[in-house]
């Protein structure tokens, strides 16, 4: 049997709250990582959709885009249609023209997601 002496349990939880504190310096920088959807909406969706997704612009009402906002659109629209609607735009009704343009070669996954997450949440 293995004599634990003091000094060894002292060198274990030196190791443990070294391991810990690494973790936790870790999280920040992942989340500094993460994509700021608020950024990403402004710069790229509000033209058309608005600050709020209701899409109560000129581009927008030209456009003739869904209030994003709205029970009926809401009910039809889960977070993997809004991020394929993002990555791969939508084209017009009897048309092969662009309603919406793809974002693809524009976002990462990422920014799609941190995207289709914002359009889930707003109201």
């Amino acid at each position: 049997m293995k004599n634990i002496t003091s000094k060894s349990v002292l060198r274990g939880a030196g190791l443990a709250a070294v391991a810990l504190a690494a973790v936790c310096l870790a999280r920040p920088a992942m989340a500094a990582d993460a994509p700021d959807a608020a950024k990403l909406w402004t710069k790229n969706c509000q033209t058309c959709h608005g600050p709020d997704g209701k899409g109560k612009t000129k581009a927008g009402e030209k456009a003739k885009v869904k209030d994003l906002t709205a029970a009926d659109v809401k009910s039809g629209l889960t977070k993997a249609k809004a991020a394929d609607t993002i990555k791969n735009g939508v084209k017009e009704k009897d048309s092969d023209k662009m309603a919406m343009k793809a974002y693809s070669d524009k976002l990462s996954d990422a920014e799609v997601q941190a995207l289709a997450d914002y359009v889930m949440a707003l109201k």
